[in-house]
């Protein structure tokens, strides 16, 4: 990631009235989209990026070198770039018979030639499509490659296999994280209307396939015999699904969720929300370990929890005191920070209580809150960002996280028409 993707550019750029070079460039890519297929486009999107001296249409040629020589283009060319990329790619997603070309685009930047510029403004721009890899934008761009990249049913989910992966090669399978892996805050409302597309239909087929072997493996109680839609073995799986979304003292997690919420309407003020609502998340794992009732992890929980938003202690719960709680607790539990992930009481919790009771917490605590969800997604986006170029048996714990997180949102935020 560049330097420059840790400031805040974007919002001085965003604001700006539109500039007329950049423009010139968008416009080029509107008008070529509809006249050339996309073979001939990626050509010529490799001709002018890489070749601009010799591109034949002057009038871009000339915008983007003017663009290179101005004295933002080291913070701001990235953003000019990337909506070339999506200038096409927003379109080859709405025809599926050329989904092909959205990782064949990206792999123009995987092949970068060595530079044989004739002059000094058309290094410039090759110098800026050579930082470009660099930065966020491009990593969402190669995350999307993934996605968008066809399957070998020889190359389907397998543990095997999927031990010696790169984790980045698994992203496709984890949709709760497409939306803050594969958009950007310069990301357009065209370019999030198809990554949602793109979520819903994953999730779906997700949801789908968990929800038959669920519904089999209720009936036959063979479930060794049946397809499992994840990495968990069998035993694993079907003690998640359980916990998911059985009942326990004769309730589900949404149950217990819907009533704490009724309950927290009563409460006099967010003082005495707080330790309620630690009991109310830690109760299935002080259930299965009651050390966890009183231990050093759950004192510190109740410690931070109390520090929180202290200046609000006083007065009566409200939405946004409740969302930025859950927010903070979410950072405290997984991670806290994109720029410097500390994520050891997560790794902590994983290791003394399970996967398992792990994400049972965190579910309850979206279930309740429906607002934090994306915050969770986000949390754990941070995780896999962090750690996409590794191989899955380097992090065979963050490999099995994900896992759960998908059985757990699937199985009771999934709108597949499946009961579980």
């Amino acid at each position: 990631m560049s330097p420059w993707d840790s400031l805040d550019s974007w919002s001085n750029y965003s604001s700006r009235p539109p500039a007329s070079l950049e423009e010139r460039l968008y416009q080029h890519w509107q008008y070529w989209r509809k006249q050339e297929s996309p073979e001939e486009l990626i050509g010529r999107f490799r001709r002018l990026f890489l070749d601009v001296a010799n591109y034949s249409d002057l009038a871009a040629a000339g915008a983007l070198l003017k663009l290179a020589e101005q004295d933002t283009a080291d913070r701001e060319f990235k953003y000019v770039l990337n909506r070339c990329c999506y200038t096409l790619i927003n379109l080859w997603y709405t025809q599926p018979r050329e989904h092909w070309a959205i990782p064949a685009l990206v792999q123009v930047f995987e092949d970068l030639p060595p530079s044989q510029v004739p002059n000094s403004a058309a290094q410039k721009v090759y110098t800026l499509v050579r930082e470009f890899v660099k930065t966020e934008q491009y990593a969402s761009l190669v995350r999307l490659r993934e996605v968008m990249t066809p399957q070998r049913e020889t190359e389907l989910a397998i543990s095997a296999r999927a031990d010696d992966q790169l984790l980045a090669r698994r992203i496709r399978h984890y949709p709760f994280l497409y939306d803050h892996s594969l958009l950007t805050k310069d990301s357009g409302q065209e370019q999030k209307q198809n990554i949602n597309d793109l979520r819903y239909r994953a999730e779906t087929d997700l949801g789908i396939r968990l929800a038959r072997y669920h519904a089999q493996q209720q009936i036959s109680g063979r479930s060794a015999q049946l397809v499992n839609p994840t990495l968990l073995d069998v035993a694993g799986l079907d003690e998640a699904l359980s916990f998911y979304t059985g009942k326990a003292n004769g309730r589900t997690h949404r149950d217990q969720a819907r009533w704490f919420a009724t309950y927290s309407k009563t409460v006099r003020s967010f003082r005495d929300f707080k330790d309620e609502f630690i009991d109310y998340l830690i109760h299935p794992i002080v259930a299965a370990e009651p050390k966890y009732s009183g231990n050093h992890f759950t004192r510190n929980l109740r410690q931070y929890l109390r520090e929180t938003l202290a200046e609000f202690d006083d007065q009566p719960l409200n939405s946004f005191i409740l969302v930025e709680t859950c927010r903070r607790l979410l950072n405290f539990l997984v991670v806290d920070s994109p720029n410097r992930p500390v994520f050891r009481n997560f790794r902590h919790l994983v290791n003394d209580v399970g996967y398992t009771l792990t994400m049972g917490l965190l579910l309850r605590l979206v279930l309740f809150c429906s607002a934090a969800k994306p915050w969770l997604e986000r949390c754990f986006s941070v995780l896999f960002n962090v750690h996409e170029r590794r191989t899955c048996k380097e992090v065979p714990w963050l490999v099995t996280s994900l896992e759960h997180a998908n059985v757990a949102l699937i199985t009771n935020f999934g709108d597949v028409g499946y009961q579980f």
